[in-house]
């Protein structure tokens, strides 16, 4: 069988994690699901599900391909949707755990500067996610300041509107009651 020519960006994330030599169709069905402007940034071996295969972390997406000859396991996470990233080790094995809406998905098995590398990644992406998080709040709240009447405007109302038609506000309305 014909080996495939790998693209850059996987023959790097590759070199730095230190694939075992049973990898490359795990690698081949990689270069096949990624999209033209998605670009590999890490890569680990792990145990998932049963399945020893490959971990990916792309810049939009971290997936785990095995292509073995009895298991076949493909799940795909895409990097909004994760939460929580965890990581466990014991004498130089790691548990790579990623919380996600449905629950944790745990990786087993992840060594290496790999290892490291996907770790790194994830949070990196996860703080630009929680950065974007924080500044659509402090847009939010900033607009809200702009859009809410000023004392000046709640007189102006007073002084206009019927002595029975004044808004009443919520610490008035509780004085009411």
């Amino acid at each position: 069988m014909a080996r495939t020519r790998l693209r850059t960006d996987i023959n790097i994330a590759r070199a730095h994690a230190r694939l075992s030599p049973g990898s490359g169709r795990e690698l081949a069905r990689l270069q096949e699901l990624l999209g033209a402007d998605e670009m590999v940034e890490a890569m680990v071996q792990a145990r998932y599900q049963g399945c020893f295969g490959l971990v990916a972390l792309t810049n939009i997406r971290l997936l785990f391909l095995c292509d073995g000859i009895i298991w076949k396991v493909s799940d795909t996470i895409p990097l909004d949707r994760i939460g929580i990233v965890l990581w466990q080790s014991v004498f130089g094995f790691g548990t790579l755990t990623v919380h996600v809406a449905g629950g944790p998905l745990q990786f087993t098995g992840v060594t290496g500067r790999g290892g490291s590398a996907v770790l790194k990644g994830l949070r990196a992406h996860l703080a630009k996610k929680d950065d974007l998080e924080l500044r659509t709040r402090e847009s939010i709240l900033a607009l809200a300041a702009h859009l809410m009447p000023a004392p000046d405007d709640i007189s102006v109302l007073e002084e206009a509107a019927p002595s029975g038609d004044v808004p009443v506000t919520g610490p008035e309305y509780a004085a009411q009651m």
